[in-house]
């Protein structure tokens, strides 16, 4: 099954490094606050991987505009480590630093294209940690020379930070980025002669490998790892620095789970780096990976199928006013900036709860008195209204200049179709590849992405939406898409007569909307039922797994008569 999407973004070097150099400059003169020295690290870490994957796209290696844009990298760990613990002067001068490293001439591709570092976006992984992570791992070494190896894309700026850490406490570091290549499930970085020979001569240092992971397979640390011992690096001096500390039997591939017992690894938690120093303070409840369901007092038989993994951090603190905040955590830099921004205008329009901020990638909304509703739920003629006015809002307001990518979808329907209901479905299939090929250019919009019923919450006030403010750019289906996906969604989760989805569609973007929704019903289920048996396996032997392969069932029924299977 397919749930991942991937989203190429292109963009200009030139441009954004122009971009960085006043932003490093408005640092130095002091008028900024901590979360715009994380912005800078994170998109200047994304640059640099950006810039070195054009400059090497098969092979790894060195060159003078990589190495200026390590050097500037490394430069802005410094700066968010003075400005970390409290070092205004020191941090005012790295800053000043950076922009003169960034302004020296670099000869940059034409473009590049960035990738997401999924955790800043998603996960709350804070680029702080890994400061916490070098100095622990300083702490109990003794060698005093490191090879810092980042794993691009995230390693970049993480493996920065590392460097910075360590030269701090005095080691001679010597840092760069490494790609692994190949199958996901067995990635392996390939280098150049020269930078080979390099790594060969610093094998009597410390090899430390930075990324955020293990993932599935935790394929990117042992390819990397391997490499280095074949390099000549004794299994004792090779040090993994990942973003959680995974049960080696979960890895898919069988040399990650030997490499993940072999070497050291170095970890510092969410709870035990970040979560002390959190802006909303100690006196909150935790109420991530599904536990918000306990909270808003739902019957356990009631509550929803989630699956944890993908669940934002979420707390609920109380304010000195008495009110109750949700603090959800929205993303680092330009991330959660672009969910803060949707989610106020959402808000003002009478759409969502009302937000209060967003502090340290959190984004801060009142929790009001509410019931979300449950599967299986009418939806009463307020809900619909009410849903036709916000369809027709994200149309207007939210419109992106490019047509919906329509081949990244059929490519998820054929998979997904098929073997939900085997080879027999794809006649069907083709029947809707014919069906979109007549769509022509759809503008796309920045769709909701999700409209599952507990979504949907009754008020004292009426009905409000909650999770709103970016599926339309995660990393899942659909993305930027037509708002068709959205009303089809609709109408198939609350089980609306085709008559009932029909006058939506035409009341939000007229009749050729309405024509779409037969194929982004079909769309809309695939992808559902390819993340319910996704999560239902992954998620096996547990509660919300029992209850992701009851979903899966619901929505394979649904999808069969949507393509007239019988």
């Amino acid at each position: 099954m397919i749930v991942y999407r991937e989203d190429e973004e292109t963009a200009d070097p030139v441009e954004c490094i122009a971009k960085l150099i006043g932003r490093a400059a408005a640092i130095g003169d002091g008028a900024t606050e901590h979360d715009e020295i994380v912005s800078v690290l994170i998109d200047l870490g994304m640059l640099e991987a950006a810039v070195a994957d054009a400059i090497f796209p098969e092979v790894d290696g060195e060159c003078a505009t990589t190495l200026v844009l390590r050097q500037a990298s490394v430069t802005s760990a410094r700066l968010l480590r003075h400005s970390c613990y409290g070092e205004p002067e020191l941090a005012r001068r790295e800053a000043r630093d950076l922009a003169a490293q960034l302004s020296q001439p670099m000869a940059l591709p034409v473009k590049v294209h960035p990738r997401v570092p999924e955790g800043y976006a998603y996960y709350a992984l804070y680029p702080e940690i890994y400061l916490h992570a070098a100095r622990q791992f300083a702490r109990t070494s003794s060698a005093g020379r490191a090879v810092c190896i980042g794993l691009r894309s995230i390693g970049t700026s993480l493996s920065a930070c590392v460097a910075a850490e360590l030269e701090a406490q005095g080691w001679r570091v010597e840092s760069i980025t490494l790609r692994p290549r190949g199958h996901p499930f067995d990635r392996r970085p390939v280098l150049e002669r020269e930078l080979t020979n390099k790594l060969r001569m610093l094998r009597h240092a410390d090899f430390l490998v930075v990324d955020e992971g293990p993932g599935l397979s935790g394929s990117s640390f042992a390819g990397t790892s391997s490499l280095l011992s074949d390099l000549g690096a004794p299994g004792d001096q090779i040090c993994l620095f990942p973003s959680s500390l995974a049960d080696p039997d979960g890895l898919v591939s069988a040399k990650a789970r030997e490499v993940w017992v072999r070497h050291r690894k170095v970890h510092v938690s969410f709870e035990e780096g970040w979560l002390p120093h959190a802006h909303f303070g100690s006196d909150h409840v935790d109420v991530s990976g599904g536990a918000w369901r306990n909270v808003l007092g739902l019957a356990e038989p009631d509550w929803p199928a989630v699956d944890p993994r993908h669940e934002r951090r979420k707390y609920i603190a109380r304010r000195n006013d008495g009110k109750r905040v949700l603090h959800k955590f929205a993303g680092l830099g330009r991330y959660g900036a672009n969910a803060y921004r949707r989610s106020c205008a959402l808000a003002e329009a009478g759409f969502t709860p009302a937000v209060m901020g967003l502090r340290q990638g959190f984004l801060q909304q009142e929790l009001v008195r509410s019931r979300p509703l449950a599967r299986g739920e009418t939806a009463d003629r307020e809900l619909i209204q009410t849903a036709q006015r916000y369809f027709a809002y994200l149309i207007r307001e939210f419109p992106l200049p490019k047509p919906v990518r329509l081949e990244p979808l059929l490519a998820m329907m054929r998979v997904n179709i098929e073997e939900a209901l085997g080879d027999r479905a794809s006649g069907m299939v083709a029947q809707l590849e014919r069906q979109a090929r007549g769509f022509g250019a759809v503008p796309a919009v920045a769709v909701d992405g999700r409209v599952l019923p507990h979504e949907w919450l009754r008020t004292e006030q009426g009905y409000l939406k909650t999770d709103a403010a970016d599926h339309h750019c995660d990393h899942f289906y659909p993305g930027a898409s037509d708002i068709a996906w959205d009303i089809a969604g609709f109408g198939a989760e609350f089980e609306l007569p085709a008559s009932v989805v029909a006058e939506l569609a035409v009341s939000v973007g007229g009749r050729f909307l309405a024509e779409r929704l037969p194929f982004y019903r079909s769309a809309y289920l695939a992808f559902r039922v390819g993340y319910s048996s996704f999560s239902a396996q992954s998620l096996t032997g547990s509660a919300d797994g029992e209850r992701m392969r009851r979903e899966a069932e619901v929505y394979c029924a649904k999808l069969r008569a949507s393509l007239g299977e019988v």
